[in-house]
């Protein structure tokens, strides 16, 4: 072998072997930094989601953002990645209701978005649930309230029914 077939093949070897590094640093960022890029799971029952009793008397709002990795069927695993302590268990307690339909098991990100209601008129409507499952889940509500239907008078805080007041 020459010596500019010897630097040749010299060069190729660093050169693969630099290739081959980023790969795999590559594909460790990957596993590390995000979800598989599988497919999400279709979800077939869930619970109902609700805002916490004591969230809403604090009037407490907020995003909570949970990593979920899922067995083929339930989710196995939860961590959590962003969110208010108050809204925290809420959210884990109602994904660890979600079956879903078979398939390979996974990891996806999964929002939930808690939102007060602004006080308003005397209403019946208490607030919402909307579910973009596997992803995304909304949920709003009013804050504690009292409300006379005679008068038509909001309040917050806690009606003495004993004495009118």
């Amino acid at each position: 072998m020459n010596i500019r077939n010897a630097q040749s093949h010299s060069m190729l070897a660093g050169i693969c072997g630099t290739l081959m590094f980023i790969a795999l640093f590559a594909g460790a960022v990957a596993s590390i930094a995000g979800p598989s890029k599988e497919p999400l799971p279709i979800v077939v029952t869930a619970g109902v989601p609700f805002y916490p009793s004591v969230a809403r008397v604090a009037r407490i709002e907020g995003v909570v953002r949970l990593r979920l990795s899922t067995d083929g069927k339930r989710v196995s695993t939860i961590s959590v990645h962003a969110g208010a302590p108050a809204l925290i268990p809420a959210a884990e307690e109602n994904v660890r209701t979600w079956e879903f339909k078979e398939h390979s098991p996974t990891t996806f990100d999964v929002t939930f978005v808690y939102k007060m209601l602004p006080e308003s008129e005397c209403s019946m409507d208490n607030g919402t649930v909307l579910l973009r499952l596997p992803t995304k889940v909304e949920v709003s509500a009013k804050g504690v309230q009292t409300c006379d239907p005679a008068t038509g008078a909001t309040g917050s805080g806690v009606r003495n029914l004993a004495d009118g007041r």
